[in-house]
């Protein structure tokens, strides 16, 4: 688990091309949005690169209003980084795939336990702190059956890409 920074000028230092930085925006319950994906130059990248995102990397907002929000890192932003306000969670997907992770986050009774807990008596903000993250218990059932639901939840995926573009056509 690890979480990043802003680099150095804030907002100015940010490119039109680059390294891309996440940022809490970007982190939306179960999905990625795109929008405003910020980027970094290679020496601003070195600077963080303890938090180097990898394929299969959950991530989760730790602060601010959009506090408990997680969603899957899309494949392609492997080698991207994150800023402070954004925590990568991994494991170990020999035991866990990442799909089941990010799900029960999501979920209503994860959601109200992080949203709890992010608001620690005397706190001046919201934050999940990582320690708060590491005493979390999920359910772990076996990996066949975790297969099975990351099955399932891509199905789901595919038929609500190809709904919306019924709709929208497009």
């Amino acid at each position: 688990m690890g979480s990043g920074a802003t680099p150095r000028g804030g907002k100015t230092a940010y490119k039109a091309e680059g390294v891309p930085l996440v940022r809490s925006m970007n982190v939306h319950n179960g999905r990625f949005v795109w929008k405003d994906l910020a980027c970094i130059d290679d020496e601003q990248a070195a600077k963080l690169e303890g938090v180097t995102l990898m394929k299969g990397d959950v991530l989760l907002n730790i602060t601010g209003a959009s506090v408990a929000r997680s969603c899957l890192l899309p494949d392609e932003l492997a080698g991207g980084r994150v800023n402070q306000h954004v925590s990568i969670v991994r494991v170990d997907q020999k035991r866990m795939l990442p799909v089941l992770l990010n799900t029960v986050l999501i979920s209503d009774s994860y959601q109200r336990l992080l949203l709890n807990g992010s608001r620690a008596a005397g706190a001046t903000r919201e934050a999940i702190t990582k320690e708060a993250l590491k005493r979390m218990t999920v359910p772990l059932p076996p990996l066949e059956l975790q297969q099975e639901f990351a099955s399932f939840v891509a199905q789901v995926d595919k038929s609500q890409f190809i709904i919306h573009q019924d709709l929208h056509g497009f």
